[in-house]
């Protein structure tokens, strides 16, 4: 089943295109990398856990990555070349596909 996308344009102009909704599976897999190695304890019965500072960036780039499916035209090298646009255009692209997860991230 092909899965409808949209184009998108950051506001220095480049095009993307950008799936209409991430899968169940899509979100579960980014989850899974970002909290996979993460560990929950309870001490005198109080669960504790704890993250990296740096989950929050982990969240950003996979669902970005999960979303993304076209720069400029192209797939190749995809993940690297979102990571090297500026600051700027990246936010943008994060604020367009955030909603794509439902509250999930």
């Amino acid at each position: 089943m092909e899965r409808e996308t949209k184009e998108f344009t950051t506001p220095g102009g480049r095009k993307l295109v950008v799936k209409t909704y991430l899968t169940a599976r899509e979100v579960n897999n980014a989850l899974k990398a970002i909290f996979g190695s993460q560990e929950v304890s309870t001490q005198d019965g109080v669960t504790q856990t704890k993250l990296p500072m740096v989950v929050g960036i982990e969240r950003n780039i996979r669902l970005v990555e999960a979303a993304v499916v076209s720069l400029e035209g192209s797939t190749e090298n995809l993940a690297e070349r979102l990571q090297d646009l500026p600051s700027a255009e990246y936010t943008a692209i994060l604020s367009e596909v955030k909603g794509l997860a439902d509250g999930n991230f």
